[in-house]
């Protein structure tokens, strides 16, 4: 049984009474101290108790980068209840669709109208699937390109000992201004958020994204550190290199100093990308994380004193995670550094499960070992770990199986590059065609010719891109990561024999 400490209720509970007259939350509309944080949660779960919630319930919880969104999150955990995150434009359509997947039947919004920041989405309690209870902090859908996602249920143990393991890596500390523009439906928005709340620090949410926005804000205002998805990067480097306006600003926020770190994840950051970041603006570091849903996030890290020397890799395991590497269909073992297998991980911050899918649960795990699906190597000169792509994702050219970031990690280093995709396009007699989806860096213009004389320099023959394709952006998934199967279905689509610039 789960004990007191936990529970992330109690955790950010305590950081409210020790920090109660510090600044915890701001939005674009107030500003919290932690003892108001505190009390508001108290008034949502009065509000809670008096619409009819019972412990072990879920609460779908509309969220929106707003104060009250942690606060009603702290207020159904005080509940003894599972926080169920959706987005504040969430149709009400897919809010039932959730609730009946959940068996939530009450929505609270706190930023909501009064007298109906709590509502019934359903007409009456449905079933609560297994996996819930009041041990259980959180449902995180994942964002699967195909399939109905599933619904990773995380535990209040497992949370709070990701937490406090992510924290012995990468310290967050009391008084520290963190930046928020990861929406709170997404994991990684949420332990960013959690961990700053529970060490004293100041919140500072941001409804969207907007690359020039924020950097305006960061060369004004201090800001310890900003977590973001590299597709945000991506736009952050454009905006550094547009001409004009670019050195001004790399200029401001040189001499601001913010933000002191960069925390990236959710997908692989191109080394290239990276090493320009850190050239433009040498006083902000990277950490690079990997995590899955799965295990609570964070099951590697590499640490912003590392980044120079193992850019592209992910770094070494967080504390608490092991990992094997799984060639073949054989079960997972010890790492050989060079050799190529899935990614393995035995952790103690594992899910619950998958909501109301035990079969899918089974199959993600080989015995106390979850399968991630990632395909990795370890290197053998320092034991870093890289990620070389998805193991559904494999190309494949007249029967040679390479993985996607194969063909991209050289590219990632032209200096032309902002951003790349590589993409099999079907072909009858090869079965896939080697392409590449490309976005230029500012003020550059490579020809099709430049970049695939470039892959032929640094790629075996059969990695080569037979066509590029020019994009103004990469396609982007709902959570912000780069979308490979809208890539390849863009890819698919353009005229034959002809350049595409789009």
């Amino acid at each position: 049984m789960t004990t007191d400490h936990e529970r992330l209720d109690t955790l950010l509970t305590s950081a409210c009474a020790r920090f109660a007259h510090r600044p915890a939350l701001t939005d674009a509309t107030r500003t919290l101290t932690y003892a108001e944080l505190a009390a508001e949660a108290d008034t949502l779960r009065t509000e809670l108790a008096s619409a009819g919630h019972h412990p072990g319930e879920p609460v779908l919880v509309r969220v929106g980068n707003r104060g009250g969104d942690l606060a009603a999150q702290l207020a159904v955990w005080r509940a003894r209840g599972t926080v169920v995150p959706v987005h504040l434009g969430t149709p009400d359509t897919m809010m039932r669709e959730s609730a009946g997947r959940t068996g939530a039947r009450l929505v609270l919004d706190a930023d909501g109208p009064l007298g109906v920041r709590v509502r019934d989405i359903v007409p009456a309690p449905a079933r609560t699937p297994r996996e819930l209870g009041s041990e259980q902090a959180l449902v995180a859908f994942t964002s699967g390109t195909t399939g109905r996602p599933k619904g990773v249920v995380l535990s209040h143990r497992a949370l709070t000992g990701k937490l406090r393991a992510i924290d012995r890596v990468l310290p967050f500390r009391p008084g520290e201004e963190a930046l928020q523009v990861l929406q709170l439906h997404f994991t990684f928005g949420q332990w960013t958020s959690l961990l700053t709340l529970a060490t004293g620090g100041t919140l500072h949410l941001l409804p969207r994204f907007d690359a020039p926005a924020v950097l305006r804000r960061l060369a004004a205002e201090r800001a310890d550190r900003i977590a973001v998805v590299p597709s945000m990067l991506r736009m952050v480097d454009r905006e550094l290199n547009t001409p004009g306006t670019g050195p001004e600003l790399r200029e401001a926020l040189r001499a601001s100093g913010g933000p002191g770190t960069w925390i990236t994840g959710g997908e692989p950051l191109p080394s290239g990308l990276g090493h320009r970041l850190r050239a433009a603006l040498p006083g902000s570091g990277i950490a690079d994380v990997y995590g899955l849903s799965e295990t609570s996030t964070s099951d590697f890290i590499l640490t912003p004193d590392r980044y120079d020397a193992a850019a592209g890799t992910i770094g070494r395991p967080s504390p608490g995670v092991e990992f094997r590497i799984a060639t073949g269909d054989g079960p997972p073992l010890p790492a050989v550094p060079g050799s190529t297998g899935e990614l393995c991980l035995r952790t103690p911050f594992l899910m619950t499960g998958y909501l109301d899918d035990p079969a899918a649960t089974r199959a993600a795990m080989d015995g106390d070992w979850l399968r991630t699906g990632d395909l990795a190597v370890v290197r053998p000169a320092d034991g870093m770990v890289e990620l070389v792509g998805r193991k559904k994702q494999l190309l494949c050219r007249g029967g040679i199986k390479f993985a996607p970031l194969e063909v991209e990690r050289p590219y990632a280093l032209h200096p032309a590059t902002a951003g790349c995709l590589a993409v099999g396009v079907p072909d009858p007699m090869l079965g896939e065609r080697v392409h590449l989806v490309f976005v230029a860096a500012p003020g550059t213009s490579p020809t099709e010719e430049e970049l695939r004389a470039h892959g032929r320099r640094h790629l075996q023959p059969y990695q080569v891109p037979e066509r590029v394709h020019f994009v103004a952006e990469l396609p982007l998934g709902r959570t912000g990561k780069t979308d490979r199967a809208a890539a390849a279905r863009l890819a698919a689509a353009a005229p034959a024999g002809t350049e595409g610039r789009r």
